[in-house]
């Protein structure tokens, strides 16, 4: 199964605007991302009306997410700095994963809580975290622990190059594996400037040439065995 990791809804991008270009671009699915609790609530109604929509991550408060516990495809949650220790205690053992941009705040949440799983997002912003090769390297000694590849293009210069962050996707690689890096294309936020494919050619050019068995791990396989998909 081929899945985007990472992507976003608004108004103007809507569920159906996304199914065509996946099916165009022969992907099964995505993993919708939640910018708030309101958020949250429409991809999960989202979610029961179109299969593509394989899994939520949610955005919200505690009792938020307990309340939505419940509906099938949450398969996550995005992790809130207030939230105590216990919470992340309580969504290892319903075994839903975090995830999170900021690699050290990762790092030092899987100490505490070793069983939690920990999505790190955006490969942990490597311009801003300070000794990022080393930090990832830790952060892949958790076996838990997965790592997504997106947003590559978003925050970058225009127009984009895969040179630029070619290393960071291939130390990550290196570091993680095949079985737990995640293509995330962090659509619709390439808007205007790129569009959805423009994000999977920065993807593919950055992990260069690889086998079939291996490109297939990334671009859905190891989503799809994160989430349980």
């Amino acid at each position: 199964m081929r899945l985007d990791a990472h992507q976003h809804f608004t108004p103007e991008h809507t569920p159906e605007h996304l199914e065509a270009i996946l099916k165009r671009n022969r992907f099964d699915g995505s993993i919708a991302v939640a910018f708030s609790g309101r958020d949250t609530a429409q991809l999960l109604e989202a979610a029961t009306r179109y299969d593509f929509i394989r899994g939520v991550v949610a955005w919200g408060g505690w009792e938020e997410i307990r309340a939505w516990r419940a509906h099938s495809k949450l398969r996550g949650a995005v992790a809130m700095p207030d939230w105590p220790v216990s919470v992340f205690e309580q969504m290892a053992e319903w075994g839903l994963p975090v995830e999170l941009e900021d690699l050290p705040a990762a790092i030092e949440l899987g100490q505490k809580v070793p069983s939690l799983r920990v999505a790190i997002v955006h490969l942990g912003l490597p311009e801003e975290c300070p000794d990022w090769e080393r930090a990832i390297e830790e952060a892949a000694r958790n076996p838990r622990f997965a790592v997504k590849a997106s947003g590559l293009i978003t925050h970058g210069p225009k127009p984009w190059s895969a040179a630029r962050f070619r290393p960071w996707v291939q130390h990550a690689l290196a570091a993680f594996g095949r079985e737990r890096v995640m293509f995330g294309s962090d659509w619709p936020r390439t808007l205007p400037d790129n569009v959805w494919k423009q994000a999977l050619a920065a993807f593919t050019q950055a992990i260069g040439p690889q086998s079939m068995e291996t490109r297939e791990w990334l671009l859905g396989g190891a989503a799809e065995r994160f989430y349980g998909i």
